[in-house]
């Protein structure tokens, strides 16, 4: 059988990166699904063991995953002195909003660190792309599903470590090579559109898609198995998932997060650069092929700040290339090459030679982040090539990945081809549609009244003198209650 594996940070992110495509995978027969979760999504301390169980309830009684391939890597979320573990540096471990400096998981089923060596990792950053790392050489997926980056600090450091971590186990291992497939968690799912009841139904849409490296070109729409598709909630899978995490009462946004279909994007992994040697006229060549399209100064500030990520020759470089050594003849089919810079006032122009001839000269280069493809006539029998910068202005962050790549084949093997979405070809009679339409109430009121009334989990975050309480005493729901109706009256009373 062969292996995939999700990798996200915290639990319950499996239902919005993997959701219904890894239960098809899980459940399929063909594969043995592996989770792995970077963070214990301890913000609120009080909240960790039962989030844990939450999630081995999820994925072993729902998903059918061996509770032996489920890791919790340990470390925490969020950070009490507002440096992302990122971008911790040195030997002092950062310390968690829980309170913690190094890791730690349920008894019986322990931090991976701990089931591994009977030791825990500090909470350094060393340690988590060390422990990261570990899990993806040990399972060695041939499917790779992973968060990609989204606003969240977590997840995009989980995003660029498994990245991190895999252009380093591409480079020494030439045997791995698996599909990388990378899906985001907030956009068009936890910050959906609220569209589960709408007739006729509609396919995710991503509203930051332009923020990102990507375009629609690049999607992979996988279609939603059949009972996570359903046209009502009581009979979907994946909000009964959702009312399995208590902590986070998900459920109350199951009309934005479902959708008929899931996107994902593919990474390539099959860059020839792996298996070469390169070297530059000056800067740093290893940015080509580190496999991260870019990497962030500050995962917490919420818009992209980039630090160095690619290479640019120095200015006083007047070769400006990059020379490629191949340990064997190759067949070169395409190239894609991404570049960050300003596209209004940057300006890139590329050749690329081989030794064999039959150059390509004046590519043009649009450094906007995202994938500039150039394919051509296979050069077959390539030992050596080389990359010269003939036009640079600007493009202040550089070539941030050079693919070199095989003539194209295809982009997914057969069996997830036929996953892949089409249509919806669910047929909705008038009775299911009227149903859908009382649902929606029905829903919009359980809302509604749960944020009046909401569960003990939710209560603890209010009045934090509760945290070690096993039950809530009346009293702090009725003062909760009545602090709603203060506001909600104040509001009212507000002049226009």
């Amino acid at each position: 059988m062969q292996k995939v594996l999700l990798a996200v940070p915290h639990q319950d992110d499996e239902l919005f990166v993997g959701g219904g495509f890894f239960k098809t995978l899980a459940q399929s027969g063909d594969y043995e699904a592996y989770v792995v979760f970077t963070t214990n999504g301890d913000f609120f301390a009080h909240e960790a063991e039962v989030r844990l169980r939450e999630s081995l309830h999820v994925l072993t009684k729902l998903y059918g995953i061996e509770e032996s391939h489920i890791f919790f890597l340990g470390y925490g979320d969020g950070w009490k002195e507002g440096v992302h573990l990122y971008h911790q540096n040195g030997d002092r471990p950062l310390v968690s909003e829980a309170g913690r400096t190094e890791t730690y998981g349920l008894e019986g089923h322990g931090d991976y660190r701990w089931e591994r060596s009977g030791r825990h990792s500090s909470y350094c950053r060393a340690d988590l792309k060390r422990d990261l790392k570990d899990v993806l050489e040990e399972v060695q997926a041939d499917i790779l599903l992973a968060v990609d980056f989204d606003k969240h600090p977590d997840h995009r450091a989980a995003s660029l470590l498994v990245e991190e971590c895999l252009g380093e186990l591409l480079r020494e291992n030439p045997s791995y090579r698996p599909l990388v497939l990378k899906c985001f968690a907030y956009d068009g799912v936890w910050k959906g559109r609220a569209d589960f009841f709408d007739i006729p139904r509609k396919e995710t849409v991503l509203a930051e898609l332009p923020q990102s490296p990507y375009t629609e070109a690049d999607m992979f729409r996988f279609a939603m198995p059949e009972d996570c598709a359903t046209p009502r909630l009581v009979d979907n899978f994946l909000y009964r998932a959702f009312r399995c995490y208590k902590t986070q009462e998900i459920w109350q946004k199951a009309d934005e997060i479902i959708n008929i279909d899931e996107v994902y994007f593919k990474r390539n992994t099959d860059n020839l650069l792996y298996g070469a040697q390169i070297s530059a006229s000056s800067g740093n060549p290893e940015y080509l092929r580190d496999f991260k399209l870019f990497d962030c100064g500050d995962v917490m500030q919420r818009e992209l700040v980039l630090k160095e990520c690619g290479w640019r020759p120095e200015e006083s470089d007047q070769k400006k290339r990059v020379w490629v050594q191949f340990d064997h003849p190759v067949t070169v089919g395409r190239i894609a090459v991404y570049a960050r810079g300003n596209c209004e006032t940057d300006s890139l122009t590329v050749d690329f030679r081989f030794d064999i001839g039959r150059e390509i000269l004046g590519a043009k280069i649009h450094p906007n982040g995202k994938r500039n493809l150039l394919s051509f006539e296979a050069r077959e029998g390539v030992r050596e090539m080389e990359l010269r910068i003939e036009k640079w202005e600007g493009v202040s962050w550089g070539i941030t990945e050079l693919e070199i790549l095989p003539p194209e084949r295809e982009n997914l093997p057969e069996k997830l081809q036929k996953l892949l979405f089409q249509e919806d070809c669910i047929f909705l009679s008038e009775r299911v549609k009227i149903l859908m339409r009382m649902e929606k109430a029905l829903f919009a009121f359980k809302r509604r009244l749960s944020r009046w009334l909401p569960n003990s989990y939710a209560l603890r975050r209010y009045y934090p003198e509760l945290a070690q309480k096993s039950t809530v005493p009346v009293g702090y729901r009725v003062g909760y209650m009545m602090r709603r109706i203060r506001q909600k009256w104040k509001w009212s009373d507000a002049p226009n």
